[in-house]
């Protein structure tokens, strides 16, 4: 917790004004980590079922109410999530105590003598993610059938399919387990915790990249149903199913992130694709500035550069300025259209009248030697300069993510793992949480457990007073060893 307070003062003086007390806030952000992987190291090896249940266990702390695991995941501290004992409390989460490794699992899964073991399998966390994702394969093949087959305006309700009825269900029941299941966790489990953590929590949910992929297809399936029902236009329709379709493949990708392989190359893709968003605005500069050097050369004294009498979106001049030298990058040189040799095939005109009252009908192109001088620095510039650059930052960052693989991959795969330790696999999570709540409030549960005995996930944890012996045994342990380790250093 000291670690992360500092370390987020750290990044609020973080200015030329303040950098001495940056680098010393960071300074100690990281010693104050360094002893907690010490505890941790020590107590693993003394007793590593206790090790584990601290870790897990939700204490209050200057008023906040956190499991240490919890909190060094939300303070990206990668070691500390990394580290056996955190990596040995996820295996036992995801597996429910049957297994260390899948391979031990599904051998648990087909061993039906063993029925307490097969039935633990079938109800943990990496059952609900399979489940989960095996129906979310079904619902692409049914969204990509409806999108191919049967998008068109909605009069009756007879007009709706089976794959678009199927759609509608799984897009519900998903929104249900990620906004709401997500809020009421946020808010009911935070109700002793001050406001800010509350808004932290909630931070965290809306920046996550996976949750933001989440609502942007609520929002664009949501305006795609609007325009389908008020029968606005199919071209339009199509566009927003297409666009829903994409982002339901890419959180597809997000089932890989569990399994190594490809979780590293996701994180891979998405470092890169960071590097890649950062390094566009100095290639927006490049073609700005190429096309409308190409343009004033090309079509000198060109009045209608912003869009008058209702022109379409599509026909906007902008569009031709900055087509040019865009796929130019690709290796589309256009060089006849650069030297007006297009000029003959029956699709320009020199007639200001004719251009300006046609919309189908371009402006032909006014050769200037100075067209090909430009075209030829911009192409060495974008071609060989910014090309190679881009590469090496793509080889930059392939090097850092190679050589941080491993650290990486654990850290995120705990976001994976406490997700799906609290959830149901959509659609059946309308049914599954109906019968959950009705059978925890038939026990006389309806109320939490009571708050020494709360976990961050589904696992072991320690009750307060055994976990306030431990935190002070080894933190006098810790400082007595720096102590000693400074005595010997001094003489």
């Amino acid at each position: 917790m000291t670690s992360s307070i500092l370390n987020t003062m750290a990044e609020m003086v973080n200015s030329a004004k303040d950098l001495n007390l940056n680098n010393d806030l960071l300074k100690h952000s990281r010693l104050f980590e360094k002893r907690a992987l010490f505890l941790m190291n020590s107590l693993y090896e003394e007793n590593d079922e206790g090790c584990m249940s601290l870790m897990n266990t939700e204490n209050k702390v200057w008023g906040i109410r956190v499991a240490p695991v919890e909190c060094a995941f939300d303070n990206g501290m990668i070691d500390v999530v990394g580290h056996p004992c955190v990596q040995r409390l996820l295996n036992r989460v995801w597996y429910n105590d049957t297994a260390s490794m899948w391979r031990d699992w599904i051998k648990s899964l087909v061993n039906y003598h063993g029925s307490v073991a097969c039935q633990a399998a079938l109800t943990s966390p990496s059952m609900v993610f399979l489940v989960h994702y095996l129906l979310m394969l079904g619902i692409l093949i049914a969204y990509s059938a409806f999108l191919l087959s049967n998008v068109k305006g909605i009069t009756t309700i007879g007009d709706i399919g089976v794959y678009e009825l199927l759609l509608y269900v799984w897009i519900t029941a998903d929104a249900i387990e990620e906004i709401i299941r997500n809020i009421v966790i946020t808010v009911h489990r935070q109700t002793n915790n001050k406001q800010s953590r509350k808004m932290f929590r909630l931070y965290c949910y809306l920046t996550n990249f996976w949750n933001i992929l989440a609502l942007l297809l609520y929002t664009i399936l949501i305006s795609a149903v609007l325009v389908r029902i008020f029968n606005v236009g199919q071209r339009i329709e199509i566009r927003l199913y297409s666009l829903g379709l994409f982002i339901i493949y890419m959180r597809f990708f997000h089932s890989l992130m569990v399994l190594k392989y490809f979780g590293l190359k996701l994180i891979m893709i998405g470092k890169m694709l960071k590097e890649l968003l950062q390094f566009s605005w100095i290639l927006i500069v490049f073609i700005v500035c190429a096309g409308v050097m190409y343009h004033s050369n090309m079509y000198p004294n060109h009045h209608d550069m912003w869009p008058n009498n209702g022109a379409e979106i599509e026909h906007w001049r902008i569009w031709k300025i900055l087509a040019l030298p865009y796929w130019q990058l690709y290796g589309e040189l256009s060089l006849d259209m650069l030297k007006g040799e297009t000029n003959s095939n029956g699709t320009c005109t020199f007639v200001k009248s004719e251009w300006e009252s046609n919309t189908n009908m371009e402006r032909c192109v006014e050769y200037d030697w100075a067209i090909m001088v430009i075209a030829a620095i911009y192409m060495v510039i974008s071609n060989l300069l910014l090309f190679n650059l881009i590469i090496a930052l793509f080889s930059y960052r392939f090097e850092e993510v190679q050589n941080n693989s491993d650290r990486l991959w654990k850290y995120w795969r705990f976001a994976i793992i406490r997700d799906y330790s609290t959830r149901f696999p959509v659609p059946l999570n309308l049914l599954l949480h109906v019968i959950n709540w009705v059978i925890i409030c038939y026990k006389g549960d309806c109320k939490n457990q009571e708050e020494q005995n709360r976990k961050c996930i589904g696992a072991c944890s320690l009750v307060p007073e055994t976990l306030e012996k431990l935190q002070s045994k080894y933190a006098t342990s810790r400082l007595y060893s720096e102590m000693t380790m400074t005595s010997i250093h001094s003489h």
